[in-house]
């Protein structure tokens, strides 16, 4: 089982640890509601060393990379991060990544936990003359600070020279001496940053951001606490809700595909493209008390239609919700459904994703 440079960190604080693709993780650190809330109201931490980080340098690295992924790498600006696909020849994706746009003719792109091999391998087989790919996995360690108290914790930490950042951009600063990457990202729905952290160096910051952030309320936040945020804020997970059998246009990412250059995977995504996908992914809100579980059917008029892919219990919407793939025809808002929960079928309804929004006026999410 593969563990992160903060393991012994946190075997100190009791943390209870759950399996992720392959991984030791925390599962908590306190109540995960509590943890939830802190993340709502002022600020949490989260050890997110499991994703893979892989830099890609030298002169043909942008249109390496734009034939890699299905989005258009060549408008993504120096200073800037955004999401993105990357799919195989049949359209399946094989794996959903942030690039961070670091310099000219240099990315750093973020995998999801089981999936830093393979694809590691599969840009290595792709890569063409002057492009450079290292695996920077183990050099760097990577925290997710994420809640409307977050700028104010970094800030004290590095000094008024950091100014606020917009979503979506990345720079480097130092922060206690340390020389950070730091991305204004984040899976949760708040305002959310992203650090990436020479890895000799990530005990002594993880410490110090929970020193400052004491008397914030930030708190450390595990697994569970994450699972929640990203499912009422639609966010897909790798495993769960998408790979090798799902493509951009079931999973409701098409607007990641763009269709006016050649990668790979174009051909198929076009074939599918016109003749419209059978299946595509919906969330859901339960009617009735339940969670769903991800592998349980879902049902329209004793039909079964789908497959639960995610499932939560919502603080938010004080309900179970889920994510899943359901017969396209089905998939319209409003629609009225059943889900197996237990063995029991649970009265439901398809609704517009996300499930979570932040208050007009409230720090906007990543």
């Amino acid at each position: 089982m593969k563990q992160t440079v903060l393991h012994q960190k946190h075997l100190q604080a009791n943390a209870p640890l759950t399996e992720y693709q392959d991984w030791q993780t925390p599962l908590q650190f306190s109540d995960t509601l509590a943890e939830y809330h802190a993340v709502h109201n002022a600020a949490g931490l989260f050890d997110i060393g499991y994703l893979g980080r892989i830099e890609i340098a030298g002169l043909a690295s942008t249109p390496f990379l734009q034939n890699m992924l299905t989005g258009n790498i060549a408008k993504i600006t120096i200073g800037s991060v955004h999401y993105g696909l990357i799919c195989n020849e049949s359209g399946f994706i094989l794996d959903d990544i942030l690039i961070l746009h670091l310099a000219v003719n240099r990315y750093l792109i973020t995998t999801n936990a089981g999936n830093t091999d393979k694809i590691l391998l599969w840009l290595k087989k792709h890569a063409i003359e002057n492009v450079d790919i290292t695996d920077r996995s183990q050099a760097l360690a990577q925290f997710a600070l994420q809640g409307p108290q977050a700028f104010p914790v970094l800030e004290k930490l590095s000094g008024p020279h950091l100014t606020k950042m917009k979503p979506k951009v990345v720079r480097e600063a130092a922060i206690q001496g340390i020389d950070v990457t730091i991305s204004r990202t984040g899976y949760t729905g708040d305002q959310g940053y992203e650090l990436f952290v020479p890895a000799d160096r990530a005990e002594a910051l993880w410490g110090a951001i929970m020193a400052v952030g004491n008397e914030k309320g930030l708190l450390p936040c595990g697994f569970a606490c994450r699972d929640i945020l990203r499912m009422e804020t639609g966010h897909l997970l790798q495993g769960k809700d998408l790979d090798e059998t799902r493509t951009p246009l079931e999973a409701g990412l098409g607007s990641f595909v763009y269709f006016k250059k050649e990668f790979v995977g174009k051909a198929a995504l076009l074939k599918l493209q016109a003749e419209g996908s059978k299946r595509k992914l919906a969330g859901f809100i339960l009617l009735d008390k339940g969670m769903p579980k991800s592998g349980g059917s879902i049902f329209s008029e004793s039909r079964e239609i789908g497959v639960v892919t995610s499932g939560v219990q919502s603080p938010h919407r004080r309900a179970g919700i889920g994510l899943g793939y359901v017969v396209s025809r089905y998939a319209q808002a409003g629609q009225e459904i059943e889900i197996e929960v237990r063995d029991k079928e649970i009265a439901a309804k398809i609704v517009d994703l996300p499930f979570y929004r932040k208050k007009a006026g409230s720090a906007s999410g990543p």
